[in-house]
């Protein structure tokens, strides 16, 4: 009889203890589950807001939509809403927004109203052939590109491509008096927001008034300014150009129109693995081929231009090189002062190697 009991006891326990594994294992079910709902509902609900500013007719569009369309169709869980022609605001408002994570992504120029390090986006002479553009900007590993990183992701921006579209020439509604020379050229021009921009205008003889992307074209249509510089043939053909606003082109060549893709660091870092993978490589993609076809479009466009009866300003190898040396001279000491003497330095170095 006391055996029969045990017994018994012994079948109850084992009975307890059976149930209290499967409720275990039910509630480890239950937990495993849930994560993988909410794991899978966070893959397949990623909402990606992308910001452009290149105008409507910009090829830039096309490559950005191209960008767009390869992150969705990867199927990581990422639908894409690409807002063009500056919808969202100029370069300078994105950068702040980004920076907030009011958007995602931006392409755009990105200026140095943030930190005036980012003046190494505007270093006069920095590159001068489509070799040296492809070696600085497209170059993740470059020493600028290293310097840029380092810069943006201080205050919360993660870099995706780099950009240089060309060499930037300056758009007018008149001649200057002598363009070769560093004399008073009687032009009041616009410079984005940079210092160094505005001192190697001032340099080569233009008064300047600092203005926004966004306010240049109507500044330039009524008059209140004499021109700007601003934009790769292009960017004078598709923006000025063809609304009959502006009648010369002035290739000094001085500074990139570089811009860049980039993305909210904490928007960036929230990705998994798979879904980062398939955003940097688009974005990287669509940064070399804007790079490419800007340089390969640009003879086209100077022809364009004189078609539209623009004037071209043309400059002879001694003449730029006459440009290029005074602007080291009076500008380059000074720019030490502005993006600090280390970051200079890795530079020079890195042009000199």
């Amino acid at each position: 009889m006391v055996q029969s009991k045990n017994k018994l006891r012994l079948m109850d326990i084992k009975i307890q203890q059976e149930d209290k594994m499967s409720l275990i294992t039910r509630v480890v079910g239950v937990a495993l589950a849930t994560s993988l709902l909410a794991t899978t509902a966070f893959a397949d609900n990623v909402r990606m807001r992308i910001a452009g500013t290149v105008p409507t007719e910009h090829f830039g569009n096309a490559v950005l939509e191209e960008m767009a369309k390869e992150i969705e169709d990867a199927d990581v869980g990422i639908r894409v809403k690409y807002f063009p022609a500056g919808q969202l605001g100029s370069g300078e408002e994105l950068l702040e927004d980004a920076i907030r994570g009011n958007i995602d992504m931006v392409h755009a120029t990105v200026y140095a109203q943030k930190d005036p390090r980012l003046e190494i986006n505007s270093l006069p002479f920095l590159v001068t052939s489509i070799d040296e553009m492809r070696a600085t900007y497209g170059d993740p590993d470059s020493e600028y590109n290293k310097i840029l990183d380092e810069i943006l992701t201080s205050f919360g921006i993660k870099p995706l491509g780099t950009i240089g579209e060309g060499l930037i020439g300056m758009i007018a509604t008149k001649a200057p008096t002598d363009a070769t020379s560093f004399d008073n050229q009687q032009m009041n021009v616009r410079v984005w927001s940079s210092k160094i921009v505005k001192k190697t205008m001032e340099e080569l003889g233009y008064q300047t008034t600092t203005m926004n992307w966004a306010e240049v074209f109507p500044a330039v249509q009524a008059g209140t300014i004499d021109g700007a510089i601003c934009c790769t043939p292009e960017w004078a053909h598709s923006t000025f150009a063809v609304s009959d606003v502006g009648k010369y082109f002035i290739p000094y060549n001085a500074f990139v129109e570089g811009t860049m893709i980039y993305a909210n660091n904490d928007f960036y870092n929230d990705l998994n693995d798979e879904q980062k993978k398939v955003v940097a490589a688009a974005s990287a993609k669509a940064a070399a081929k804007i790079t490419n076809l800007a340089w390969e479009r640009n003879e086209g466009f100077v022809s364009q231009l004189k078609e539209k009866g623009w004037e071209i300003v043309e400059f002879s190898d001694e003449e730029r090189e006459a440009m290029r040396s005074h602007i080291q001279k009076t500008v380059w000491p000074g720019i030490s002062d502005i993006v600090g003497q280390d970051i200079l330095d890795r530079l020079i170095s890195a042009s000199t190697n």
